[in-house]
């Protein structure tokens, strides 16, 4: 079930960080089946938001899930988790078919040539999702993360 006035302090915690910053935009919400709720932010500033490779919208998200967190703990119903997600002008939609579409064409790859094939580095809640897009959909494909955070890469192979 929704709750709407959860749902309307979230969004006005988003508004108010994003005044705090001096930053313009405008905040929607949709409920996904799959996703839950997911507050999408669309502002011209989108890449002061984003940042490199979803860096700082990660952060972002981090923040406002704190805060909303603390605002509904004052409430006398009391502190019952509110789960959301927050997107900067559909980005994170776009940069999950990226990277199911970068995963598919590297475990083809890895079929062709019987190689491993090493991906781009990227942050660990984007190769967690790497890992279980392989895993679901490519059986005979396994993967593991090599390297040290920031260079940290997925690496793809046949499994033996």
């Amino acid at each position: 079930m929704t709750d709407y006035s959860k749902i309307d302090q979230t969004k006005q915690a988003i508004e108010e960080l994003l005044g705090k910053c001096g930053i313009k935009g405008s905040v929607e919400f949709e409920e996904s089946i799959t996703k839950g709720l997911i507050f999408n932010i669309s502002s011209p500033d989108s890449y002061l938001l984003i940042g490199r490779q979803g860096a700082t919208l990660h952060a972002l998200q981090i923040l406002v899930q704190a805060l909303v967190a603390r605002r509904l703990t004052r409430q006398p119903a009391g502190p019952e988790p509110f789960w959301f997600s927050l997107d900067v002008d559909d980005y994170k939609r776009k940069r999950e078919w990226y990277l199911k579409e970068t995963a598919k064409g590297a475990a083809e790859q890895c079929k062709r040539t019987g190689r491993p094939v090493a991906l781009e580095p990227m942050p660990n809640y984007e190769r967690r999702f790497i890992h279980a897009y392989l895993q679901e959909n490519f059986p005979d494909m396994e993967s593991s993360s090599i390297g040290e955070d920031p260079r940290r890469k997925v690496v793809i192979r046949q499994k033996r």
